[in-house]
């Protein structure tokens, strides 16, 4: 996790910007998608309640009509002193009038049949094995009243209605029978409904049509035509819905038929299962103890969820797509603001900053970079005085380090030339004091530091020749320069102090006046090479000392006591004037003794451009 939010820390802010948003719009449609699913998942599951309730009582009330209305035409046929003769006779097991009985219900049996759409017809069974029908009702080749209907009405003691079933006559429909067992009240002509089984007389058998009471109960179903509507008994056994339906497997369960069984009638409407596939439910009708109960399939739900939640993603991924684009303009938008202050910044390290840059809008953004364009004018402020500080503590560093030279050298002449006046020779004397002129006007160069190698070298030449006159030698100056770098700048008096190390220190010259070099030369050699101006001075003394002559070169010359005017003098100005400077040190005693000096050829360039100015 530690190594996933550094990468994140790590992006670019504009990738930051697009995960940030891409994250709140996944977390948003993700959160879209789980709220909108439960609560249409709940709206749907209310939706499907409501209509089955609606079609349960509507069914309830078509049903409980239907009964009624049979109900009352039965006790309407039965009512006639001729039925009650009937089951008198029935009770009083007398047969000799059975044929005229038969006959008597004909027109009854008929006109009760075409008043009751639902009732495909009817038959009565008496106790002793009478059976009374119409003539048109024909039984099925080798049953019998009593086994056609597949059913011991001897322990029927209410009005039952049993389940689906063929017709036990030839036209072979599917009908429900609905028994009803009546007695004669004793020592009277009146009949009730029987709830003793051993009293009953008669069982009058209403064949109901379960087409038609499946149209009925379709018709209250009409609007939702995926449900299905059937008639189950107090024992939760389904009386209309026929086996060969697709739901009779489901509903002849025990589980359904426990549920069902646990319904009371004060409950009313209610839900009995919700299975994935399917939901039950169930409305207590007002007769029999029965039930009617309603199979919802959830496939209906199950694509308006499978739509709903298509619809949803389709959403979630334009609004995805539109977040992602979005996102991608606005971070462009925020990040280009910065990536210019980037590259301001990259510019004024480079010192390229040259024109401020100024913002078009005055936001967060834009008054940053106003701070930066003031710090930059105030560090180019700062920068411009402290190169105006370092020009003038340089200037009085170099002109600190010049006056170490004069005093040096020119005392020693000085008396040198005033020892030959006195001893009259007075051309050498003349000699001395124009070379001294020469050397002294070349070192002064009116106050400028910087001076053209061909006058360093004519410096260098007088003050060679000053030492000849001095001590009676011949030391003779080559010089080895390239016609292109004559007039090339260098910081003046550098020559001289080197020359001086090696007549002194490489001829061991002293104030005796003896060279032990039967042919003292010095040879100044200057090249540039990829901007780097390299000078040599080199000499056929007895050597070099490398290791005091670096020494010399880390102490620190500008003390007023040091002793080490000379090469420490020339390294501390050359560092001080060109920034960088190096002194390498070579020796091969008697033969090739170089002092060799390597400055930036470009800065003693644009040092040049700069005096010519002066």
């Amino acid at each position: 996790m530690k190594k996933i939010l550094t990468l994140i820390a790590n992006l670019n802010i504009s990738h930051k910007i697009w995960l940030c948003m891409i994250t709140i719009s996944l977390t948003l449609s993700a959160f879209l998608i789980s709220f909108s699913s439960h609560y249409f998942s709940q709206l749907y599951r209310e939706d499907a309640y409501n209509q089955a309730a609606d079609s349960l009582h509507i069914g309830a009330q078509s049903l409980t009509d239907s009964y009624n209305l049979l109900l009352k035409n039965v006790i309407d046929t039965a009512s006639p002193a001729d039925f009650s003769a009937l089951v008198r006779d029935v009770h009083m097991n007398r047969h000799e009038k059975d044929v005229m009985h038969k006959a008597a219900l004909q027109a009854p049996l008929s006109n009760l049949t075409d008043s009751i759409p639902i009732l495909d017809s009817l038959a009565i069974l008496g106790k002793n094995g009478e059976y009374y029908s119409l003539y048109t009702n024909t039984l099925k080749k080798g049953y019998t009243p009593w086994d056609a209907f597949n059913w011991n009405f001897f322990s029927i003691n209410d009005i039952t209605w049993l389940p689906i079933r063929s017709s036990p006559f030839i036209k072979n429909n599917q009908i429900i029978p609905v028994v009803l067992p009546i007695s004669l009240v004793p020592s009277t002509h009146y009949l009730h409904i029987c709830r003793n089984p051993e009293n009953t007389d008669i069982y009058i058998v209403l064949l109901l049509d379960s087409k038609k009471i499946e149209e009925r109960l379709a018709l209250a179903a009409s609007s939702h035509s995926e449900r299905t509507l059937y008639i189950a008994d107090a024992f939760g056994t389904p009386l209309s819905l026929s086996p060969n339906s697709s739901w009779y497997e489901t509903v002849s369960d025990e589980c359904v038929q426990n549920s069902l069984r646990s319904c009371t009638k004060s409950e009313g409407f209610k839900q009995v299962l919700d299975e994935n596939q399917y939901s039950l439910y169930s409305i207590p009708l007002d007769f029999c103890g029965l039930n009617l109960v309603s199979i919802v399939p959830k496939t209906s739900l199950h694509t308006r969820l499978a739509r709903m939640s298509t619809f949803l993603l389709l959403i979630s991924l334009a609004g995805l797509m539109l977040t992602a684009f979005l996102s991608l303009i606005l971070s462009r938008f925020l990040t280009r603001p910065l990536a210019r202050l980037i590259q301001n910044v990259h510019r004024i390290e480079n010192n390229t900053y040259d024109t401020p840059d100024q913002m078009k809008y005055k936001d967060e953004i834009g008054q940053l970079n106003m701070a930066i364009n003031s710090m930059y004018k105030t560090i180019q402020e700062q920068i411009q005085q402290i190169r105006e500080n370092e020009r003038d503590k340089y200037q009085a560093e170099i002109q600190l380090l010049s006056a170490q030279i004069s005093p040096h050298f020119l005392y020693n002449t000085l008396e040198c030339i005033n020892m030959e006046i006195l001893s009259d020779r007075k051309q050498t004397a003349s000699a001395m004091i124009t070379s001294l002129g020469d050397f002294m006007r070349i070192g002064l160069n009116y106050g400028n530091e910087l001076i053209p190698l061909s006058r360093e070298l004519l410096h260098v030449k007088s003050y060679i020749d000053i030492m000849n006159y001095r001590f009676s030698q011949k030391i003779e100056l080559i010089s080895t320069i390239p016609p292109e770098l004559t007039d090339c700048l260098i910081l003046k008096s550098i020559l001289q102090p080197l020359a001086e190390n090696s007549i002194r220190h490489g001829f061991n010259l002293d104030e005796s006046g003896c060279i032990p070099v039967p042919m003292p030369e010095i040879s100044v050699n200057v090249f540039e090479n990829n901007g780097i101006l390299t000078i040599e001075v080199i000499d056929n003394g007895h050597g070099i000392d490398i290791s005091r002559a670096n020494e010399a070169l880390s102490r620190d010359g500008r003390q007023p006591c040091s002793k080490h005017v000379g090469l420490n003098n020339v390294y501390a100005r050359l560092k001080a004037c060109y920034g960088t400077a190096q002194i390498h040190f070579e020796t091969i005693p008697y033969f090739r003794n170089v002092v060799r000096i390597t400055i930036p050829y470009k800065i003693a360039k644009n040092n040049q451009k700069e005096i010519k100015t002066l």
